[in-house]
């Protein structure tokens, strides 16, 4: 899909779930697979220290809906729009929802990413994880 109608949207917020409920944090990504793939929903989610760290790309209306939802969701709070533009690609084609480790993180990134970066500047590093490690959730429908 190409176009106005392409948007990537980036937020942080603060985790209300424990980083040790993995059972927890699976449900988050299993729905979230399922859900992004009815709606050509396409991104990132990361879970550094305590935070929902996540880039949408999609269709305005879709992704508009899925922010409503994500507002209206206990699991988080503090939730912080860092970036909203309108894109004529997809930087996470064929990922309805990837999940990279923020564990190798330098110091400096992990600040931008959990504290003062922008939408941009964690969408860089998001997507620099992904390259580096191999635990994703790969989708099998492709944008």
């Amino acid at each position: 899909m190409l176009g106005k109608n392409l948007i990537r949207l980036v937020y942080r917020s603060d985790s209300c779930i424990s980083h040790d409920d993995a059972s927890g944090l699976d449900a988050i990504f299993n729905v979230s697979i399922r859900n992004n793939m009815r709606d050509g929903i396409s991104g990132a989610l990361a879970l550094p220290d305590g935070k929902f760290v996540q880039v949408y790309e999609g269709e305005r209306g879709k992704v508009d809906m899925l922010m409503k939802r994500v507002r209206a969701d206990n699991r988080h709070e503090n939730l912080t729009i860092l970036g909203e533009w309108e894109v004529q690609a997809r930087l996470f084609r064929g990922w309805s929802m990837a999940r990279p480790d923020p564990t190798p993180l330098s110091q400096q990134s992990f600040r931008i990413v959990t504290e003062n970066g922008t939408g941009a500047q964690v969408t860089t590093i998001l997507l620099d994880l992904m390259s580096k490690t191999e635990h994703h959730y790969l989708a099998s429908q492709v944008f």
